[in-house]
C-alpha cells in the first residue's frame, strides 16, 4: 500500500453519531474515536489524500421522521451535531453540496489537494449526493487502494462499500476504526469478505504504510 496511490475514506465521523448525547449516537460509539484520530494522523503524516462523507440535513429531507422517514432529526444544517468530531476535522476541506455543478466546479474538485467532503441528504452517499458516483470515478482513477473507516457498519459504511465495489480500487476496512450498530454487523462484514474486501487494524495499517 503506497501513500501516493491510496485514499483514506472517512464515513460520517460526525458528533451526532459518535458523541454521547448525539441525535443518533449508539452506546459505546465513542470507543473508536482514538482509532479515528490515529488513522487521520497516519494520513496526514504520510500525505495520503482523505475523502469524506457527511450528513447535512434540512427540515424537508424525506429521511426524517417529521416527513415520514425512519430517523429522528440528526446532523441538521448549522448545528453542533452536524460537525465532524475534532479528531477527524479536516484541515483544508472542499465541500461538495448536493446541487448542480458546472464543469469548472467539477475540475476544481479534482484539482483540490485537501480533503474532499461530500455532503449528503440520504445515508447512501450514492443517492444522497448526485455527484458522488461520477466524481469518485474520476477522482479514483490514479488510485489502487481505498481504506475505509467510520460509522456505522450496517448502514452508511455498507452503502459506501457497496458503491465503491463497482468503481474499482481494492477496498480495506479498518475494523477498530469502524463502529457497529448491533449484532448484524458481522453478517455485513461476512458479505464484504465474500466480495473481496480486506480487513485490517489501525496497527496493521500503520505497518503497511511505508516511511
Amino acid at each position: 500500500m503506497q501513500p501516493e496511490t491510496t485514499i483514506f475514506y472517512d464515513v460520517d465521523t460526525q458528533r451526532d453519531f459518535l458523541l454521547p448525547g448525539g441525535a443518533l449516537y449508539v452506546a459505546g460509539a465513542e470507543r473508536i474515536i482514538p482509532a479515528l484520530a490515529e488513522v487521520t494522523r497516519i494520513a496526514r503524516d504520510k500525505g495520503v489524500r482523505i475523502v469524506c462523507s457527511v450528513d447535512r440535513h434540512f427540515p424537508s429531507d424525506p429521511e426524517l421522521k417529521r416527513n415520514g422517514g425512519k430517523y429522528d432529526d440528526h446532523c441538521m444544517d448549522g448545528t453542533e451535531g452536524q460537525k465532524k468530531i475534532p479528531e477527524t476535522e479536516p484541515l483544508n476541506p472542499l465541500y461538495i453540496p448536493n446541487h448542480p455543478l458546472n464543469a469548472q466546479e467539477i475540475q476544481a474538485i479534482l484539482n483540490h489537494k485537501g480533503e474532499i467532503v461530500f455532503e449528503k441528504q440520504e445515508f447512501d452517499i450514492f443517492i444522497g449526493n448526485q455527484h458522488a458516483r461520477a466524481i469518485l470515478r474520476m477522482l479514483l482513477k490514479p488510485f489502487s487502494d481505498i481504506v475505509i473507516y467510520g460509522v456505522y457498519t450496517e448502514i452508511c459504511v455498507a452503502h459506501a462499500i457497496e458503491g465503491l465495489l463497482r468503481i474499482g480500487p481494492k477496498l480495506s476496512v479498518v475494523t477498530d476504526a469502524t463502529g457497529d450498530l448491533g449484532a448484524d454487523a458481522q453478517t455485513v462484514r461476512d458479505k464484504w469478505k465474500e466480495n473481496g474486501v480486506e480487513f485490517l487494524t489501525v496497527a496493521q495499517l500503520k505497518e503497511q504504510m511505508p516511511d
